[in-house]
């Protein structure tokens, strides 16, 4: 099951929205912040989207919510692939997301997903308007521990599936998979073609019982003037900073402000030096042989035009 819950909604028309996915054994909430279990997830302190909402006020904020048991024995978890599909469908079917630019931040498992959806969305958007909106307007990816190549540990798994069963998710994540491999190649390609934003960020410490989880080549995803940022973390709180001071959720935040940065208008101070430039040079008789007019100056400069009231 796949689904999403609004962390946060400006008062006004937000000027876009992010979009947070969990990783392998993840939840919508308790992924995202460090004491879980203490406080309902809107009381927690420590749940870093709420920060987020704060500190870039004009966007909207989702948290996405979908099945990610490690083990058959512990629960159910899709396919990487049918996930994808899944998260897609819903996200579709949100009417609030159907307009202004999207930011997708995904931990580990979180991170292949978000590719997945954009290289679905890619094939679907010949035929479903949605899909094709939906791939236009991201424009930026944040990666958080995201095993591109698989994870060691996945692979473990997999020799001992007998004692472990895991996930069709776990299986999924088998270190250098050719699945795997196939979606990183394409996700090269289309993301350098599109020009697409990243942050992308890697453990550097080990887990106490499992190691490292996701080690540094498999968490570059190899993307063009594109450096991953290594992180004092293990890979459970490379996506639970411990307060808003931490370098994880300085670098989120400032990754996700530039989506509301807008760029600012001409000084009309500027427009006028533009203008008086412009009479001084040129005659009327070569405006009209070059069939430039003054009044495209302002054309080109709106926002002056209109404070001038001309």
């Amino acid at each position: 099951m796949s689904d999403l819950f609004k962390v946060a909604d400006p008062a006004e028309q937000p000027t876009g929205s992010i979009l947070l996915l969990h990783g392998l054994g993840g939840h919508h909430y308790d992924t995202w912040r460090l004491e879980v279990g203490r406080k309902p997830w809107n009381l927690d302190e420590t749940f870093w989207p709420a920060w987020l909402a704060r500190d870039c006020a004009s966007l909207a904020i989702y948290v996405v919510g979908y099945n990610a048991a490690v083990s058959r024995l512990r629960g159910t978890a899709m396919h990487l692939t049918d996930q994808a599909t899944s998260i897609l469908a819903r996200v579709n079917a949100e009417s609030e997301l159907a307009q202004g630019p999207l930011t997708l931040i995904g931990h580990s498992l979180g991170g292949l997903v978000i590719k997945q959806i954009l290289r679905t969305a890619d094939s679907m958007a010949r035929y479903d308007k949605r899909s094709a909106g939906f791939i236009e307007r991201v424009e930026r990816v944040a990666f958080l521990g995201t095993p591109h190549l698989g994870s060691g540990l996945a692979t473990w798994g997999d020799r001992l599936r007998i004692l472990v069963r895991p996930s069709s998710a776990t299986a999924s994540l088998v270190r250098n998979d050719p699945n795997l491999r196939d979606l990183n190649n394409w996700y090269r390609d289309w993301a350098n073609a599109r020009g697409i934003t990243h942050l992308v960020l890697t453990e550097t410490q080990r887990t106490s019982f499992l190691g490292t989880i996701v080690s540094p080549d498999s968490a570059d995803p190899g993307l063009a003037n594109v450096r991953p940022i290594a992180i004092d973390a293990n890979h459970s709180n490379i996506c639970k900073p411990s307060d808003d001071t931490r370098q994880i959720y300085i670098l989120v935040r400032d990754f996700n402000v530039r989506l509301i940065e807008k760029p600012k208008p001409l000084e009309d101070a500027l427009v006028e030096r533009l203008v008086a430039a412009f009479d001084a040079r040129a005659s009327i008789a070569a405006k009209s042989e070059t069939g430039v007019e003054r009044r495209t100056v302002f054309e080109l400069c709106p926002s002056a035009e209109t404070r001038r009231g001309t």
